[in-house]
């Protein structure tokens, strides 16, 4: 059983951040945005506007999810030997990185509407959604753990995905081990056909996931295909310029993920070569999971307020608003992070899973 080497931890590392900045950007696709009832945007946009938006949030940011799930799998199954007690010890350590931090952040999005659909002069920023004070006891539940829908805390539904592939791991580890190659490979149809038949957990998840899992139990490198590396760079930037002149092609979209999954782990060991720019992203890792948790209402919230406020008449405004409000809301959450950690270190350490 292989471990990570020292090089190929810090490559990974260097992946989060960028990661989830583009999960963000995914967030921020939309160019109408309902606000007590009225629909804010322009009428239309531009070509610019609109090349621009599909080529960062459904192009290159979409490797994102598919990426995490891979390096969670791989980490999940990497120093595991199968037995119950392992597997116990497993569950309870992905409790404390997982189960509580899920717990906190998707209460406090339940506890944020209600109080925002309570008060008069913010309750518009939560129209168009259920009404947290008028749901049963069932619904409320559903509302935190989205059993039958995203939380409410929407983006947590990776998390939900992630914990239930753990919980499904010993079957996992069976089919892995006796029939890997009709496993993936039909799962892997079912995703790139669009035809996964479950709600969750999502047929990413699950390829991806028991992809990463394969690779640790074969004590395989997440890095294996860094010697043909150069070819997947040079085959992804003419998909991804396929992928958006050719917008919402799920078969031609998802075999450039796969493209650019592989280029972009292969370009991560460039980064190491960069010292200052190596630095920054190791730092700002530690804040990832805190941005990711947080970024949610909060830009939301952000992007209405651009939409209520600027001229959206004006040509460009829209592209400068899907530009720079998420990076102007990442660069905040950063900073509360900074002070955050500074302040309540240990408290910060729990709702983010102790990373």
């Amino acid at each position: 059983m292989r471990a990570l080497t020292a090089e190929e931890s810090i490559r990974l590392r260097l992946l989060n951040f960028p990661l989830i900045l583009g999960v963000a950007y995914i967030h921020s696709f939309s160019v109408n945005i309902d606000h007590g009832g009225v629909t804010l945007g322009p009428e239309k946009i531009n070509y610019l506007t609109d090349f621009v938006r599909i080529l960062l949030s459904q192009g290159l940011a979409r490797i994102a999810v598919p990426l995490f799930f891979l390096m969670s799998g791989y980490f999940f199954f990497l120093d595991f030997t199968w037995s119950w007690k392992g597997f116990g010890q497993k569950l309870a350590a992905r409790a404390k990185t997982l189960l509580l931090p899920f717990l906190f952040w998707t209460v406090l999005a339940v506890a944020i509407r209600f109080v925002g659909q309570s008060l008069p002069v913010v309750k518009d920023y939560f129209a168009g959604v259920p009404v947290v004070a008028d749901l049963p006891a069932y619904q409320l539940t559903n509302a935190v753990f989205g059993f039958t829908w995203a939380p409410v805390a929407y983006h947590f539904w990776f998390i939900r995905d992630l914990m239930l592939l753990m919980l499904l791991s010993p079957l996992i580890i069976l089919l892995l081990r006796y029939l890997a190659l009709p496993f993936l490979g039909g799962v892997f149809f079912l995703w790139i056909t669009v035809n996964w038949p479950i709600y969750t957990p999502d047929a990413a998840g699950v390829l991806f996931f028991s992809l990463g899992g394969y690779l640790a139990m074969k004590g395989k490198s997440l890095f294996l295909f860094d010697r043909y590396g150069k070819w997947f760079v040079l085959a992804y930037f003419p998909l991804l310029l396929a992928d958006v002149l050719w917008y919402d092609t799920p078969c031609l979209h998802r075999c450039g993920i796969v493209v650019g999954l592989v280029a972009i782990l292969f370009g991560s060991k460039f980064v190491l070569a960069g010292e200052r720019l190596k630095n920054a992203l190791l730092w700002l890792s530690g804040s990832s999971f805190f941005v990711y948790a947080a970024h949610e209402p909060l830009l939301g919230i952000a992007r209405t307020l651009a939409f209520q406020f600027l001229p959206l008449n004006w040509p460009y405004t829209v592209l400068l608003i899907y530009l720079f409000v998420p990076l102007a809301v990442v660069a905040g959450l950063v900073a509360v992070y900074t002070v955050l950690g500074a302040c309540i270190p240990r408290a910060l350490r729990i709702v983010t899973g102790g990373r």
